[in-house]
């Protein structure tokens, strides 16, 4: 899911970003209220009934939860139950992988940058309310509650589009949710989709549409994180912060976990012993469909010793993996040692490639081998030395968190 290089010619001259999914880590904060509320109707939220909902306005969402599973209940009275749980916690939502980045690119550059979002003008305030630097980026922003339909009608990319006397060729945009795609389709805008939900074994929704990179409007592109999404691609500025064959991550990733047994096919399969962390410590580092091979700096045990690290945090597509994974392989002669049940501590600050499939397991060994010299070169820069004396990583005495 690498972004693809599109052959229309049209200029882009403005980037409009959905918020929640997109730019805004809310998908895990809405789940828990929504998982919370349709419990105590005495349902279980699945896959189907979140993903029908995904981008929608509240109401509207509600409506579509209500209708897939049943739930006797207005829209209106779910959403009344499940406001006051959302309200004083939407500045907790961290930014996904990646905006942080691109989104001080194009602003360096004079990229005009605007929100569509299916969310109210007042909670978008609340969204933002700790996050000044997204708030000063975005030159304009149409909310649910300023148009007459919501996504997926096309009403909020034209009305952004009007404002910016731009037509919806010129404008390029980044969405997670099939409504917010069908939206900026039905718009005429070019759209490079990021999901931010999976379904079973890690696959993007097949809701949304195969990209067609040299389509006039719709999905262009499909990437597992803006961390692959590539400017020049669509006649912008490179990226010029590399690091060799790396992206600095901003933030980076701490994850403090426990060492479990594995699949068995690191050492027995590929040679690559790897430290699998239990996947209880993923649940709030990463969004839910964020994945990739990333570098990082670890730590075992009681032990200060630091060893670089090459990372999948993933499906592992190759070998198709029902639930998500991480996988550190730590870049040292261990001489067998078996660490499950210890602590690790690891840093995740670099992103190296996203997760892909490959024609046999030798070419999955040979690559994962590369992974490791591109881990090994990149960590010896002054950038990622740093990260050494995070605290983090240091051990804890016993009875401390």
């Amino acid at each position: 899911m690498a972004d693809t290089c599109p052959t229309s010619a049209t200029t882009v001259r403005c980037i409009i970003f959905d918020l929640d999914g997109t730019v805004l880590d809310t998908e895990t904060l809405v789940l828990e209220v929504v998982k919370v509320v349709v419990e105590s109707h005495g349902k279980s939220l699945t896959t189907a009934a979140a993903t029908q909902a995904l981008g929608m306005r509240p109401l509207d969402a509600w409506a579509a939860v209500a209708r897939t599973l049943g739930i006797d209940k207005s829209a209106e009275e779910l959403f009344a139950q499940s406001e006051p749980l959302l309200r004083d916690r939407w500045h907790e939502a961290p930014l996904l992988p990646g905006v942080a980045r691109l989104v001080a690119h194009l602003k360096l550059h004079g990229v005009p940058l605007a929100l569509a979002t299916s969310t109210s003008r007042a909670t978008l305030d609340r969204k933002l309310s700790s996050k000044d630097d997204m708030r000063q980026a975005f030159a304009q922003a149409c909310c649910g509650d300023e148009v007459a339909q919501g996504k997926p009608a096309p009403d909020c990319f034209l009305q952004l589009a009007q404002r910016l006397g731009l037509a919806p060729g010129e404008c390029l945009v980044i969405e997670d949710a099939p409504a917010g795609v069908q939206a900026a389709a039905a718009a005429g805008m070019r759209v490079v989709v990021v999901p931010s939900l999976v379904l079973q074994g890690g696959k993007p929704s097949e809701l949304y549409t195969a990209p067609a990179p040299s389509a006039a409007a719709g999905c262009v592109s499909l990437l597992p994180s803006l961390l692959d999404f590539r400017p020049e691609h669509y006649g912008l500025p490179p990226f010029t912060d590399y690091i060799g064959e790396t992206i600095p991550m901003h933030p980076v990733v701490r994850i403090k976990g426990t060492v479990v047994k594995g699949f068995g096919r690191g050492s027995k399969q590929l040679g690559i012993p790897t430290a699998n962390v239990d996947p209880d410590s993923l649940r709030t580092v990463l969004a839910e469909a964020v994945t990739g091979i990333f570098a990082g700096w670890a730590a075992v045990g009681h032990s200060p010793k630091l060893y670089k690290t090459a990372c999948s945090i993933g499906f592992n597509p190759v070998f198709g993996n029902q639930s998500k994974t991480c996988e550190p392989w730590l870049l040292h002669d261990f001489g067998g040692e078996d660490f499950c049940g210890s602590e690790i501590r690891l840093i995740i600050c670099a992103y190296i490639r996203p997760e892909a499939n490959f024609p046999s397991l030798q070419a999955l060994i040979d690559r994962i081998h590369k992974d490791a010299a591109v881990t090994e070169e990149a960590l010896e820069g002054d950038m990622y030395q740093h990260y050494k004396l995070d605290p983090f990583l240091a051990p804890q005495p016993d009875g401390c968190g």
